[in-house]
């Protein structure tokens, strides 16, 4: 174990961080990521306001007037996830990878002790550790990254696609044993995303469209027999509840109140919407729950209206697009596997929570990334753009030193 302790030391001592990594730092793909997080606190600072029988004249009267808590906090917020993310630049991302089996058994102990310590909470869901005032960290959310770095590592080394259920099945029990875990505590929604990054991950591998689908199917219908006892021994079934509200929300005028709230908010804003603070508007009247978190971009089509709304989803599509383009530049198959988990991971809150708020898809919990308040959530998302600059970074002085040499271009050693 001492050796160990000593070659983990030492590899952190010879591959420590380099000033000239930051001539190759990908400043697009973060100013993208700040951009979009900045127009989050805006649209927190407009879901949490309070009612106004006119609108402020100004700025300064606006924020005289009305609580800036949660925008103040999410600003903490981001700030905190940059200095994750730099953390996670710091250390080569060859370590992550070396390192990949122990990543993800600690994962696997943090969300045993999360069944086993945290209070039961809103619906018995038992997937917070709280602390101070209504504050809680959900470990289920950090261990996304966890599971992006062991998959990468696990699709990384095979040399050929995979073809078979014979070469899925012992992937698939890597991945289903945490994800049966965070279904437990029960989070339906988290555990989607598991499923997302890893069929995402397949695709690339380059198999065929059958199998992919084969594997979501699968692994969906794995989760409805425990999803199912979950809500039979529950004593609030509000999950089963959700589905029907999604086939039907005017059946259930009470609790798809959430739904309807939120669709007539999206109608209201118009093409330029109503403004951030606005007489009458739904944030202002806390006709729509969770609206700084899981409902908030019904906030942003109320506010900004339909050119706001278009302007999200085009900046959404603008970190996708760069993160698949990064990803293709990658010539590391470990590094390019890791974009490829954090590009999954970031689409599928992205859909998931787009789609849920305009009817398309049931209500599932999942938050916008950068936009939704919340400080586990951001943290996972800024440490997930870490991982991208981390490799990007190294891969690009990697690439140049080859090129300066005049020695063919080759991946990086592998840890």
């Amino acid at each position: 174990m001492l050796s160990r302790i000593k070659a983990f030391f030492k590899y952190i001592r010879d591959n420590r961080f380099d000033r000239s990594l930051m001539k190759y730092f990908d400043w697009p793909l973060l100013i993208i990521v700040l951009v979009i997080s900045l127009f989050g606190v805006v649209c927190i600072f407009s879901a949490t306001s309070s009612q106004v029988t006119e609108a402020p004249a100004n700025v300064v009267e606006m924020l005289q007037t009305q609580s800036i808590t949660y925008p103040r906090l999410q600003l903490f917020w981001i700030a905190a996830g940059l200095v994750a993310m730099s953390a996670v630049i710091f250390f080569p991302y060859q370590l992550y990878e070396r390192y990949a089996n122990a990543i993800y058994a600690a994962q696997i102990v943090l969300l045993t002790l999360t069944l086993l310590i945290a209070q039961a909470g809103r619906g018995g869901m038992t997937a917070f550790f709280n602390w101070g005032n209504d504050r809680g960290f959900q470990p289920s959310e950090v261990c996304k990254i966890a599971i992006i770095i062991a998959l990468a590592k696990a699709f990384s080394v095979r040399m050929k696609p995979i073809m078979t259920i014979h070469d899925i099945i012992p992937l698939a029990i890597y991945v289903g044993i945490p994800m049966i875990l965070v279904v437990l505590q029960p989070d339906v929604g988290t555990a989607l995303v598991y499923v997302a990054v890893f069929s995402v991950m397949v695709f690339v591998s380059g198999t065929s469209g059958k199998l992919i689908w084969g594997v979501i199917i699968t692994m969906v219908v794995m989760m409805i027999p425990l999803w199912y006892f979950i809500n039979n021994s529950a004593s609030d079934n509000f999950r089963f509840t959700r589905i029907l509200m999604w086939l039907n929300p005017e059946a259930y005028p009470d609790e798809a109140r959430q739904i309807i709230n939120g669709q007539i908010a999206i109608g209201s804003g118009g093409l330029f919407g109503k403004g951030i603070v606005s007489p009458g508007s739904f944030a202002s009247l806390g006709y729509i729950s969770d609206d700084h978190t899981d409902f908030i971009f019904a906030i942003v089509c109320e506010s900004f209206g339909l050119v706001g709304g278009i302007a999200l989803v085009l900046g959404y599509a603008l970190l996708i697009g760069r993160l698949i383009v990064l990803s293709v530049r990658t010539k590391d198959p470990y590094g390019s596997y890791l974009i490829v988990g954090v590009m999954a991971m970031l689409l599928f809150h992205v859909v998931e929570n787009i789609g849920m708020v305009i009817g398309l898809l049931p209500v599932t919990g999942i938050p916008l990334p950068f936009v939704s308040y919340g400080g586990s959530n951001m943290l996972t998302n800024m440490m997930g753009i870490g991982l991208v600059l981390n490799v990007v970074m190294r891969s690009r002085q990697h690439e140049q030193r080859q090129r300066t040499s005049g020695a063919k271009v080759v991946p990086l050693k592998r840890a």
